[in-house]
């Protein structure tokens, strides 16, 4: 049975397969995978810094929402400290509505807010305001975000993205909620496929 032409439009690899011994998955259908043939997959984008995309699901509050449930944040911050990979990403956007909740319900002015925040319009990122990273909310010595509960929107959608100029989300597999979420997103590809 192969994948139908709808299937692999969800599903874009964009992994060079053969560098991380996966090559004869590249053109296996998906319920074909073994669960450690996922992990492995999830593991070689991971090391790579590649988030791989869902193409056809928009990204909309519901799809969000539901992908999101397939797991949870486990606070560990990675989505909150530099990426060694990416040292020129200008840090987390936060946008206007971003800075005035967050200055209304904790200690943080609006003022120093938009302070920290300066305006990027470097290519290849969207133009707007960037908290660098590390992120001036992020706790340290406790591991977890001073501001969790009002946080930027941005974060609320970690680790899931917007893919511009497509339709499709993009999975952070740089954690385990990514990962969690995009094991569980092939594995009901899997159920899907084999049920055909």
């Amino acid at each position: 049975m192969t994948e139908s032409p709808q299937r692999k439009d969800i599903l874009r690899l964009e992994l060079d397969f053969s560098r991380h011994g996966l090559a004869s998955l590249k053109d296996k259908p998906v319920h074909t995978w073994q669960d450690s043939d996922i992990d492995r997959l999830a593991d070689a984008y991971a090391e790579e810094n590649i988030a791989p995309a869902l193409y056809g699901p928009a990204f909309t509050s519901d799809n969000v929402r539901g992908l999101l449930a397939l797991s949870h944040c486990r606070r560990c911050g990675k989505c909150c400290l530099p990426n060694p990979a990416t040292p020129e990403h200008p840090g987390v956007m936060v946008s206007e509505s971003d800075r005035r909740r967050i200055a209304e319900n904790t200690q943080y002015s609006y003022k120093y807010l938009k302070k920290k925040a300066p305006i990027n319009n470097d290519s290849p990122f969207v133009p707007g305001r960037y908290l660098p990273l590390p992120c001036v909310f992020y706790d340290n010595k406790k591991g977890e975000c001073r501001v969790y509960d009002v946080r930027p929107l941005i974060c609320t959608t970690f680790p899931l993205t917007d893919i511009p100029g497509r339709t499709g989300i993009a999975i952070n597999v740089g954690c385990d909620y990514g990962k969690d979420i995009y094991k569980s997103v092939l594995g009901q590809m899997r159920q899907r496929a084999e049920k055909k």
